[in-house]
């Protein structure tokens, strides 16, 4: 609690300034400040109070590790500078945690036990880690519309000074985009520019503007060459990239209008659990005593758990950038530094080949930087905290169900008997607790005496009520035990959840296709600058494993066995791929080996890559129906979950007690 009104307090104190200072920034954008100039007077203000919040946030104990995480996040883009970074870092912390404690007080407004609001918080940690990468990864679309508008300007600059460095120098670019293009001019003006361009390939993400440094720098030593048609290699190369880039563009806006506000609906729940809640318990006085009984907070958990859920691998699959480069998780690697749990791991790995080797398989299908020990590490604790989480949903069940039995007073009907004054609970609450004190079930004879005693102005009808309440009271509260079928339940749960890491690579594999055809794309664009220089076939692969991200390894090997045995070498690549357009780039290349020049293998390839480019928008477009397909069950099974367990369950419980209440009293 104190964590949270400390956050509140920060939220509320800082969000004005946020919002000030952004307004601010935006006007002076406008106005037209140069990017990285640190503005006086008024703006000198704004950048300091993002300092002193950045220092703060850095050096309180209690915001210090989730902060620096997010800095590092931030910093990871390489397209800010570090007063820049701590700018942003400020704001994506300070929104990500606004919202998060939002959720975690409103959860605790509408839930108003432990139990369910300890859910609420762990919602609130995944919706954090969420929103943080969700506006980290904003910066990729926005790096996209400037890198469209960018590379226009730099075509128009080269025709203008016919420099590739000096166009590059006097390029238009947005905010992000000026450091790169920085860095780019300074590869090709540097003497080491080699040296530079690889430090350049390590510490930017965005692939795109990998290409692009990599197609300046070869032009740019090996000069600008005229092709057939008489038009310049370098100007038909920025004309490839600027497709790419507006694919991509014209994809990320395509998905965001299929999906919409569907990433949202799994959060509804959260807010309708209350609401439902309080509406049925007001006309059917009796469902309060179901939702606040084991039945309540088992349907209360698996709503929020299937939220969660969902929630998850909406946004992940809606996400601009949907597969990270490094998936490792940091909680299983910290783990494994652990002698013993190293040791664990190693026992229950498999220790048959075959099998081995299928998981490796999986591992370098889905291109994932995990290995064998941290896949079963991570099946290991997925297993143990969905164990722990399915045992503390049922203790905390069972207790606090069983705590609300011994409270409760009123009749579990559909009318939930008479309205009782605050004497008349007292009375019945003094007569619930000598009734369950008894070590076995009194008989009807008995209870009906304690009933007369304790309510002799009772009518005989409401007695016979009462007698009923105390009986079924005594069984709901004696019988409200730890079972062990929910020790087996919590067993299944566990195996189950230790098959996610294996689903996660599986998914990843599967959301790795985009990738793979964007990455041929760019290595043809690299292919078609490298086919009219004196570039030979190692050359060629040298700067293939330098652009690529999905065939990186593949290329390395092949690159660095190229000089013993050519065709073994491609060969070996070629099978490392099942991509089509991936296979007849290598078949090209096993041609010039012996036979053909690089520019005579590859000589239909502009005409080959724009029919590529329409067959891939419409691959895209059937992928995006289908993704749009997948996760609409996803978004869906919260709300259903909430009319099955919350209104048709409760009801259909009480209309059962009643039909049998009814049939009993006619068969009487």
């Amino acid at each position: 609690m104190i964590f949270l009104l400390i956050l509140i307090l920060l939220s509320a104190v800082f969000g004005i300034t946020m919002v000030i200072t952004s307004d601010r920034k935006k006007r002076r954008s406008r106005k037209g400040n140069t990017y990285g100039v640190i503005p006086r007077k008024k703006g000198l203000i704004s950048l300091s109070t993002y300092f002193r919040m950045s220092r703060f946030f850095e050096e309180f104990f209690l915001t210090r590790g989730a902060y620096r995480k997010v800095k590092v996040r931030v910093a990871e883009l390489s397209v800010y500078t570090n007063q820049e970074i701590q700018i942003y870092t400020v704001r994506v912390f300070l929104i990500s945690t606004l919202c998060s404690v939002g959720v975690v007080v409103a959860g605790a407004i509408i839930f108003r036990d432990l139990f369910s609001t300890l859910l609420v918080v762990l919602y609130a940690v995944v919706m954090n880690s969420i929103l943080i990468g969700k506006q980290v990864d904003s910066v990729h679309f926005k790096l996209l519309k400037q890198l469209s508008s960018a590379l226009s300007s730099l075509r128009q600059n080269y025709l203008r000074l016919n420099s590739i460095s000096q166009a590059v120098a006097e390029t238009e670019t947005g905010a992000e985009l000026h450091r790169a293009f920085e860095d780019i001019y300074f590869i090709l003006t540097d003497v080491d520019g080699r040296k530079k361009l690889d430090e350049f390939y390590a510490t930017t993400p965005f692939k795109l503007l990998c290409t692009l440094a990599g197609v300046c720098y070869i032009l740019n030593n090996a000069g600008d060459t005229k092709l057939r048609d008489g038009s310049s290699n370098f100007l038909q190369a920025m004309g490839m990239m600027a497709d790419e880039v507006n694919l991509e563009i014209r994809r990320i806006s395509m998905q965001k209008a299929r999906f919409g506000m569907l990433e949202y609906l799994p959060i509804a729940p959260l807010f309708a659990i209350g609401v439902i809640e309080r509406f049925f318990s007001s006309i059917v006085p009796g469902t309060s005593v179901i939702y606040s009984g084991a039945i309540g907070y088992v349907s209360r958990s698996a709503i929020l758990l299937a939220s969660i859920v969902g929630y998850t691998v909406i946004v992940k699959i809606n996400s601009a950038v949907s597969v990270k480069k490094d998936d490792r998780n940091p909680i299983v690697m910290r783990l494994l530094r652990r002698e013993g749990f190293e040791k664990l791991v190693n026992d229950i790995m498999p220790k048959k080949q075959f099998k081995k080797a299928r998981k490796m398989r999986m591992i370098k299908g889905a291109l994932s930087m995990t290995d064998l020990k941290h896949l079963y590490a991570s099946k290991l604790v997925y297993g143990f905290l969905a164990f722990a989480l399915s045992l503390t949903c049922f203790f905390f069940a069972v207790n606090l169900g069983k705590q609300f039995v011994y409270d409760n007073v009123r009749e579990v009907s559909l009318v939930g008997g008479e309205k009782l004054s605050a004497e008349d609970i007292r009375i019945r609450k003094e007569m619930d607790k000598e009734y369950l004190a008894h070590p076995t079930l009194p008989s009807e004879n008995e209870t009906k005496a304690l009933v007369q005693s304790r309510l002799p102005k009772l009518p005989a009808f409401d007695q016979d009520a009462q007698i009923k309440r105390l009986q079924e009271k005594y069984k709901s509260y004696h019988n409200a035990s730890f079972k062990w079928w929910m020790l087996l339940i919590s067993f299944l749960v566990a195996y189950g959840f230790s098959k996610l890491p294996e689903l996660l690579l599986r998914g990843r594999a599967w959301l790795l296709k985009t990738e793979s055809e964007e990455d041929v794309l760019q290595l043809q664009t690299m292919i078609s600058i490298l086919m009219n220089t004196s570039t030979d076939t190692l050359e060629t692969l040298y700067w293939l494993e330098k652009q690529s991200r999905v065939h990186k390894n593949a290329l390395l090997d092949a690159y660095h066995e190229y000089p013993s045995n050519p065709d073994l070498a491609l060969n070996r690549l070629k099978s490392k791929s099942v991509l089509q357009g991936f296979r007849r780039l290598v078949d090209k290349l096993l041609l010039t080996i012996h036979q053909i020049t690089l520019a005579e293998a590859f000589s239909d390839l502009v005409t080959e890559r724009d029919h590529v480019l329409r067959i891939r928008e419409i691959s895209q477009n059937t992928t995006l129906s289908k993704k749009r397909t997948m996760v609409s069950p996803l978004a869906m099974a919260p709300l259903v979950l909430t009319a099955i367990l919350y209104i048709l369950l409760p009801l259909g419980i009480l209309g059962f007690k009643e039909f049998v209440n009814a049939l009993s009293h006619v068969q009487g």
